[in-house]
């Protein structure tokens, strides 16, 4: 069988009408709230660049069954009964943002012994359903500030005073019994790069290299902390500005 043809996947008399999920393959992720797909490059695009995005507005929640290149728009195992056909496509249509063209998979969670066929269906989006969502930078780490470290809150002041989306929070782990907090972290970004400091003195969650560094690196070449580039925290923040915005 053709895994690209459109419609059932398996032949005759061994076709059934029970799937468990609908998936697409590629770059889109679902959002589970508002009931449409986003383009993760382009929202972290504009997360990189300081602008309001999916991640930086509350109300818009990701499905827990997005991944790295795939999607479920929908998921039914409940009572080991699943979706039928039609409700598939009921519920690929009903879905926001999905481009024309696009292919989307019903699927099963079993397959059949030693045979080549599956008995997925393929459906092809032929119009797509816009909704162009209207975000807003209201998450309450946005507006979060340091109380352990005067130096690393006017540099937070700084950024935030220079068009960079800063984040605060705190290390969950190291709260004395009195609520009193040692350790706080903060993530930026803007200028297309990502960027990550500490309270002075301490780790950036774990990575020691956080201790004496602001650690940053290009948005879509980010990989993990420890392979970031670096401005030392003895680095006035006049230039640390000027080496974060160039």
């Amino acid at each position: 069988m053709n895994p690209n043809k459109l419609g059932w996947q398996a032949p005759k008399g061994w076709r059934t009408n029970e799937f468990q999920y609908i998936n697409i393959e590629g770059d889109l992720h679902y959002c589970s709230s508002h009931n449409f797909v986003y383009s993760v490059e382009a929202e972290e695009e504009k997360l990189y660049n300081g602008l309001p995005c999916i991640y930086t507005d509350s109300r818009y929640k990701k499905s827990s069954h997005n991944s790295y290149r795939k999607t479920h728009l929908a998921w039914n195992r409940k009572n080991g009964v699943g979706l039928s056909l039609k409700s598939c496509i009921r519920k690929t249509l009903s879905c926001r943002n999905i481009p024309a063209g696009t292919i989307v998979s019903f699927q099963k969670d079993w397959y059949y012994p030693r045979k080549k066929f599956s008995g997925s269906y393929k459906f092809k989006v032929r119009n797509e359903n816009f909704f162009d969502p209207k975000y807003q930078i209201n998450k309450k780490s946005y507006f979060k500030n340091f109380t352990t470290c005067e130096r690393s809150q006017r540099l937070v002041e700084a950024l935030r005073s220079n068009g960079f989306l800063v984040s605060v929070d705190i290390n969950s782990h190291n709260v004395d019994e009195n609520g009193k907090v040692f350790e706080e972290y903060a993530q930026a970004f803007g200028y297309g790069k990502t960027i990550g400091f500490s309270s002075y003195g301490d780790s950036y969650y774990g990575y020691t290299d956080g201790i004496q560094l602001i650690l940053w690196d290009y948005g879509h070449e980010f990989c993990k902390w420890s392979t970031c580039k670096g401005v030392g925290k003895e680095v006035s923040i006049k230039e640390t500005l000027k080496i974060l915005k160039s």
